[in-house]
């Protein structure tokens, strides 16, 4: 029914070339591509070898996908088989995690420490995978391990064969899947667009719903003190917060010199993290429907004349962010560390240390590893001493690659604790910051943890592999063991020149540091 055979373009290889590009990936191929051709090759021949490992790394993925698959199904069909043969009468009682869903966790996580990913990143893998071996998705499977379909084009069409009926899934195969291996995904993505937009209205709602439930924000770290923040939205919502950030950047006025795409992200910063207004400007309306008369938009304040409009929120978050003292007295400038993201530069960690709003705590570190030591902090109401401890020492989830930050994270017992056994103690050397997700993960059946003198969890999975995950240095770290280079900044002044603190520059945050913690210098 599908024509599973090689697609060619319009255009071909000279004839003098083989056509390494067209030819099915096999060992064969493999062996061919692994040695490299003669320095003078022609780019007709360079150009088929390209394309050969593209058929070769789409086969690849394909039959990786497959593995995925098979592994999920095996972990899920044995806890099943567990559950239906567990004989209340003879057998122990199932535990807490005997279930096909935790079991599915338990996979999963051992997926993501494997392939090293992000937890969302490996169920994402899953779904792909367990898309693809649907039966109705049958052909695009052999496509895809012929090397003829990309995995981005895979994953259009698993997720366009979400919510159809058999039936229509095998229409929407037929429409767009013989012309897909010569496409581009762009192209393949608007032949499946075309097709859905035909579906009944059950279905489309049924689409919609689905995939708002995927809604969400996320923070991939960049360089240089950057990060980019991705909203997944729905698209009403997504065009109406464009429409308030563009109409606050727009009223900045033609003399501000940044441009506008600076704008918006400053009015976006603002709007966010600053009190709020309101403002009555014309705009698009979140439905996408012009407004010919001023419309009063939420969040944002009139524009003052020949200046820019202000907003201002009244929520307040918590940012944990380390910053080494010679950075902040000025007279050094090693990169702070943002709880959750890594590294951000000297001077914006000055910024918010003495922003009047900030609360300090006092680390103690080891200037050769990073890592804490001590910690000490006066402050209204703070969290237990050990528990403040345990997560600075981490800064985050101690489950080898997780970025979940340390303070939304619970202090787990390494060694479960038992008052009548006298074992578990509540200690630095027994407890560690763990998300909720790993918490429970830790324990499933097959999973053990143990904890290194130097609080290095060692995680050993049911497979039998083991990961470390280790403290996260938080302070800087030096090259090699030795005396601090140069006088202490506590002690700096007559002998060598003035020090920020005496030049006015940390007067105030001076006096707040030294109310703030304990017995300086430390």
């Amino acid at each position: 029914m599908f024509d599973t055979g090689t697609t060619t373009s319009a255009s071909t290889a000279p004839a003098t070339a083989t056509r390494w590009s067209e030819m099915p990936p096999g060992s064969a191929v493999v062996a061919v591509l692994e040695r490299p051709p003669d320095p003078g090759a022609p780019p007709a021949e360079r150009l088929e070898r390209i394309g050969a490992f593209e058929r070769v790394i789409n086969s690849l993925q394909a039959l990786q996908s497959c593995e995925i698959a098979a592994l999920v199904e095996g972990a899920e069909s044995t806890m099943a088989r567990h559950i239906a043969e567990h004989d209340p009468a003879t057998d122990p009682p199932l535990g807490l995690f005997d279930t096909v869903p935790d079991a599915l966790q338990s996979i999963v996580a051992e997926l993501r420490l494997m392939l090293r990913l992000t937890t969302g990143s490996a169920w994402y893998r899953v779904d792909e995978a367990r898309g693809l071996s649907a039966a109705e998705l049958a052909p695009v499977a052999e496509l895809a391990r012929a090397g003829l379909l990309s995995r981005s084009k895979v994953l259009l069409l698993v997720e366009a064969a979400a919510d159809l009926t058999p039936e229509q899934t095998e229409r929407l195969l037929t429409r767009v899947l013989p012309k897909a291996p010569g496409q581009t995904t762009g192209q393949l993505r608007a032949a499946i667009r075309r097709f859905l937009t035909g579906l009944p209205d059950g279905v489309r709602a049924r689409r919609r719903e689905r995939r708002t439930l995927d809604r969400g924000v996320r923070v991939q770290a960049e360089a240089d003190g950057m990060a980019t923040l991705r909203a997944f939205l729905p698209a009403a919502a997504a065009t109406g917060i464009l429409a308030v950030v563009d109409q606050h950047a727009r009223g900045c006025g033609s003399a501000d010199p940044r441009g506008m795409d600076a704008r918006r992200a400053d009015a976006l910063v603002d709007l966010v993290l600053r009190d709020t207004g309101r403002v009555s400007a014309g705009t698009a309306l979140a439905t996408g429907a012009a407004s010919a008369e001023p419309t009063e938009v939420p969040g944002l304040a009139s524009a003052p004349a020949g200046g820019s409009p202000f907003v201002r929120n009244t929520v307040r978050v918590n940012i944990h962010v380390t910053v080494p003292l010679d950075t902040l007295t000025g007279a050094g400038d090693e990169p702070a560390e943002l709880a959750g993201f890594g590294p951000i530069p000297a001077e914006d960690a000055r910024a918010l240390a003495f922003d009047p709003a900030s609360v300090w705590n006092r680390l103690v570190t080891d200037p050769v590893t990073g890592k804490v030591l001590d910690h000490g902090t006066q402050r209204y109401r703070p969290p237990a001493d050990l528990a403040r401890l345990v997560r600075s020492r981490h800064g985050c989830c101690a489950h080898p690659g997780c970025r979940t930050p340390a303070h939304r994270c619970d202090i787990d017992h390494v060694v479960p604790f038992d008052p009548v056994r006298a074992t578990g103690p509540t200690s630095a050397g027994n407890t560690a910051p763990l998300c909720r997700s790993h918490h429970r993960l830790k324990h499933m059946p097959g999973w053990h943890v143990e904890m290194r003198p130097n609080g290095t969890l060692v995680w050993t999975t049911p497979s039998g592999h083991t990961y470390e995950a280790q403290p996260s240095p938080v302070g800087p770290v030096r090259a090699e063991a030795g005396p601090a280079r140069g006088p202490s900044p506590w002690a700096r002044g007559e002998a060598s020149g003035p020090s920020p603190w005496a030049r006015g520059e940390g007067a105030d945050a001076r006096d707040r540091f030294a109310e703030d913690v304990a017995e300086p210098p430390f």
